[in-house]
């Protein structure tokens, strides 16, 4: 029986997900591992009940080349390892590496949101802003594997939890302007403050409102200089639109061109398991 794995490494949690012609099993997740090496005995040990797989998918949280990760600030130790030799030679099974963000739009465009759109955009907007775009029915992953990353629009940056010292082996900014001004991070206990918004507190809508109103210039700018057909929420917000959606619509209207407030502003369908499934996508998929 033919089996396909995907593999989903965010920040702070690793999903696991396997495909049999019967249909998918359970999704496993688990606290993500401290280092490489641990990583590597993590994986295998959550796929050692998966049958030898024809094909292994695996997203991360930055950018990699064909056979290692370049650019993982929130897994540093994770660059410039041979991760998919490493993983080759565990699972013993073809090994493909991701940017999350485009698995995450690859999933949303087969089975959600997107399902259907030959263009869309994704910003992914949690403790950081990712993302991806589709352009005539596939994913545009750019020559360096990083087209998306919105976070690095220019913005205003207010004072944010991400302005803190820079670190990495990178030189330069590990958090782009865009990121720090409008990501998750940004907001003060941001669970609660949509909590509040929802029950009409009137400070806490003041205070999504300017939020929608830093999140909107990135939104409008996307919205008007790529014209896609849909632009999704993703991330932690996506679960947010349905308070966030309004002052943010209203918003990009502000700040868009006349075609860009045309462009509808929806949230991700699939939620924390898109990414997962994109890595499933492209484990099984002859060209990617």
């Amino acid at each position: 029986m033919t089996t396909y794995v995907g593999i989903d490494v965010g920040g702070t949690s690793v999903r696991v997900l396997a495909e049999t012609p019967d249909g998918r099993g359970e999704l496993v997740t688990a606290p993500v591992a401290g280092s490489y090496d641990a990583f590597l005995a993590q994986v295998t040990t959550l796929c050692a009940g998966i049958a030898r797989p024809a094909g292994v998918g695996i997203g991360l949280p930055g950018t990699s080349g064909e056979d290692r990760p370049v650019f993982v600030p929130a897994l540093p130790w994770l660059e410039g390892r041979p991760l998919r030799e490493d993983m080759e030679a565990r699972l013993g099974a073809p090994v493909r590496l991701a940017l999350d963000g485009h698995l995450t739009l690859l999933a949303e465009a087969a089975e959600g949101a997107a399902k259907g759109a030959r263009s869309a955009v994704l910003l992914a907007v949690g403790t950081g802003i990712g993302g991806a775009l589709l352009i005539d029915g596939r994913i545009w992953r750019g020559v360096h594997g990083s087209a998306g990353s919105w976070g690095w629009l220019p913005a205003d940056v207010p004072d944010s939890p991400l302005n803190g010292p820079v670190h990495g082996p990178v030189h330069g900014p590990v958090h782009g302007s865009f990121e720090r001004a409008a990501s998750g991070s940004s907001l003060r206990d941001g669970p609660a403050l949509m909590a509040a918004a929802r029950a009409g507190d009137e400070r806490a809508c003041a205070a999504l409102d300017a939020y929608a109103a830093r999140l909107a210039r990135g939104v409008a700018a996307v919205a008007s200089t790529i014209d896609p057909e849909i632009i999704l929420i993703g991330g932690g917000l996506a679960d947010a639109m349905d308070v966030l959606g309004p002052p943010l619509q209203r918003h990009v209207a502000r700040f868009a061109s006349p075609d860009g407030r045309r462009v509808p502003v929806r949230p991700a369908a699939l939620g924390s398991r898109a990414g997962v499934v994109g890595a499933l996508l492209i484990a099984r998929t002859e060209e990617w």
